[in-house]
């Protein structure tokens, strides 16, 4: 006869030993292949795979995680020492302590953009294993669920695979994945124009969901036929970026932006375009997905211009990266063009709106640019000549002639 205390703790036990297991399968696949095989004299005979390699791989992912935790550590060490120095400085100036508090603030602690990325990552590793360590007490039956649709946003990066790309660089994987889920986001809109959607009230209007739908595509046809830069799209939703009134949470959390668009975007921010899972992961999720995404875009942005940070002396890793984050293509694109795309981003993002909100006293709404921005930039890499998707290129690209 089961007892009560077996019962209550059957739950938890379940879950940490399916825990164990699931971490066990994630952190030796996100491993795969980065073992090296040496191979002997004998012709044939394989070094490695063995039990210790496998120990080695399901250990690897945990190394990196805390040695990115010791890296951050010296760099917060590192601000606190010339904040510190800072402070003292103000002080025998005669500067108030309230005073001093503001300007502390507002200061970087004399940290490199580089060094600015890496805190960046770590507070975004440490708050996803945060919330997978909450998601297994609290929802011992259904984290495993979370794990499945929202893997990118529930496990550290140093869980994400590796070495996960047959013939292909990353800029590459990425450039495809996301041609495809733009290409994807594109063909539901016309179709949704066109062929009425699922409603749970089978006794309302459906032409009047299609209308919207075409109305979308009509604005999208027009809008990609005069070749828009990133001015086209601020003049576009000027109205709505930049207000007299301060915006409501709801405007802020882009509850009013359309969700297909949402969708879409969330799924070219992570490039996956799994068969069947999309389908069936809510759209709130996909909004926080891109709020999350966004939110640290921002603040990699308010570094960059507070900063006064050159974009030329970017080293060409770190300026990739920052590209890749603001969906810049970056397939087949010189440094220089790359440094002018960001620039460009930089100025429509933050410095012109900043600008006009201390001439006018307007509010800007921030996320909604940069998600406008987003997606025209999505757009842009799927015209991009060089875009690593080369079938739907072609097709696009080439025009057949009657003979």
């Amino acid at each position: 006869m089961e007892t009560m205390g077996t019962k209550r703790y059957f739950p938890t036990l379940s879950a940490a030993i399916v825990t164990t297991i699931l971490l066990f399968i994630i952190a030796v696949d996100s491993c795969e292949g980065s073992t090296a095989v040496v191979e002997t004299a004998s012709i044939g005979q394989k070094k490695g795979n063995g039990i210790g390699d496998v120990i080695s791989s399901f250990a690897a992912p945990f190394k990196e995680l805390y040695r990115d935790h010791q890296t951050c550590n010296q760099i917060r060490k590192k601000q606190n020492l010339h904040k510190a120095s800072l402070k003292a400085e103000w002080k025998s100036l005669g500067i108030d302590d309230q005073e001093i508090r503001t300007r502390l603030k507002k200061s970087s602690g004399g940290i490199t953009y580089e060094e600015f990325r890496c805190l960046q990552k770590g507070k975004s590793d440490s708050g996803k294993s945060g919330t997978f360590i909450f998601y297994v007490l609290a929802f011992p039956k259904f984290w495993p669920y979370m794990v499945m649709f929202n893997k990118e946003n529930i496990l550290p990066s140093q869980f994400a695979k590796r070495n996960d790309y047959f013939r292909e660089t990353k800029a590459e994987a990425l450039s495809r994945g996301r041609s495809h889920a733009v290409l994807q986001t594109l063909m539901n809109l016309e179709k949704n124009s066109h062929v009425p959607g699922f409603k749970l009230n089978p006794f309302s209007p459906k032409t009047k969901q299609m209308e919207k739908f075409h109305g979308v595509v009509d604005d999208l046809v027009e809008a990609l036929k005069s070749n828009p830069g990133p001015d086209y799209v601020m003049k576009k939703f000027e109205s709505k970026l930049f207000l007299t009134e301060k915006p409501t949470g709801k405007v802020l959390r882009l509850v009013e932006f359309p969700s297909y668009l949402t969708s879409g975007l969330a799924r070219t921010l992570s490039a996956d375009n799994s068969k069947g899972f999309n389908d069936f992961i809510p759209s709130f999720i996909h909004r926080k997905n891109v709020l999350n995404h966004i939110q640290q875009v921002t603040q990699n942005d308010e570094f960059l211009v507070n900063e006064g940070v050159d974009i030329n002396s970017l080293s060409g890793q770190t300026l990739v990266e920052t590209c890749i984050d603001r969906l810049i293509p970056t397939v087949g694109v010189s440094e220089k063009e790359l440094r002018s795309k960001l620039n460009s981003w930089l100025r429509y993002s933050a410095i012109i709106p900043s600008r006009r909100t201390r001439a006018t006293n307007e509010y800007f709404n921030a996320n909604l640019a940069r998600s406008a921005l987003l997606c025209y930039n999505a757009l842009d890499s799927l015209r991009h000549h060089q875009s690593a998707s080369k079938l739907p290129r072609l097709v696009l690209e080439s025009s057949s002639t009657v003979e």
